[in-house]
């Protein structure tokens, strides 16, 4: 369960990371999960973590050369949804309407993040820089360019822009 200090419900399901928690938000980081490995996402483009997307979403409205694995209704109408997952080849024992949705803005509107498990809400200190071996700065060329440790644990720093709406995204 995602612990937000200050949380508001607006929907079953629902939970908002804006509202009271905006002014703590360039102080804190959400770490997510994609299979076992944790990542660390600004707030600064966060609009809501939903919780169950399996009535609104439709994998019909796909398109893979851009990375959309489905559309999720969001706010009375429908947004992009990516499944970094996929992109990174990561596996994932969910079932694509069983994830968690991390509801980003971007450039050309609202868009869902697919992930598996939202951890919590930490402070920007509670990060130390780690390095990225040699071996892996080759192949994460693309989809991030950041590690850093959060209780000795790597945590990959998320790029939104690396996944959806940049001609580098390729699945």
């Amino acid at each position: 369960m995602l612990a937000f200090e200050a949380l508001s419900l607006e929907n079953q399901g629902v939970r908002s990371v804006l509202g009271s928690i905006s002014l703590m938000s360039c102080n804190r980081r959400l770490v997510f999960r994609l299979g076992r490995m944790g990542f660390l996402l600004e707030l600064t483009d966060v609009v809501e973590v939903v919780d169950q997307i399996k009535n609104d979403i439709d994998p019909g409205r796909s398109d893979m050369r851009q990375g959309i694995v489905s559309a999720l209704k969001f706010r009375k109408s429908w947004i992009p949804a990516v499944d970094p997952a996929l992109i990174l080849d990561i596996s994932s024992t969910l079932r694509l309407q069983d994830k968690v949705a991390v509801i980003l803005r971007g450039f050309e509107g609202n868009w869902a993040l697919l992930v598996d498990q939202a951890d919590e809400l930490f402070a920007a200190e509670s990060f130390k820089p780690c390095e990225i071996p040699f071996l892996l700065k080759t192949s994460a060329t693309g989809f991030y360019s950041q590690i850093k440790l959060l209780n000795q644990e790597p945590v990959i720093v998320f790029e939104p822009e690396r996944y959806y709406g940049s001609s580098a995204v390729a699945v």
